[in-house]
């Protein structure tokens, strides 16, 4: 069984990092994480930094937490 880690980004969206890339639940779903939300945060990536140095920026890593499948499963159970 592969490995799956959650997220909660900012206190309210959920994420999940699995084998297969990152998703986002949105709508009672999890869709594929195509503007990069995860691994942005995952680097610390400051979008309003248009330097080459835009990576590394602890306050956005510190939006970001990871969480376990319970409490994934239980916020996923208030979304719907």
């Amino acid at each position: 069984m592969a490995e799956i880690t959650y997220y909660l980004i900012r206190e309210r969206r959920l994420g999940k990092a699995q084998e297969d890339g990152y998703f986002l639940y949105n709508n009672g779903e999890w869709i594929p994480d195509d503007r990069n939300v995860i691994l942005d945060h995952l680097m610390g990536f400051d979008p309003s930094d248009d330097s080459f140095y835009g990576f590394g920026n602890a306050l956005i890593m510190d939006e970001m937490e990871e969480i376990t499948e319970a409490e994934a499963i239980r916020i996923m159970n208030q979304q719907n």
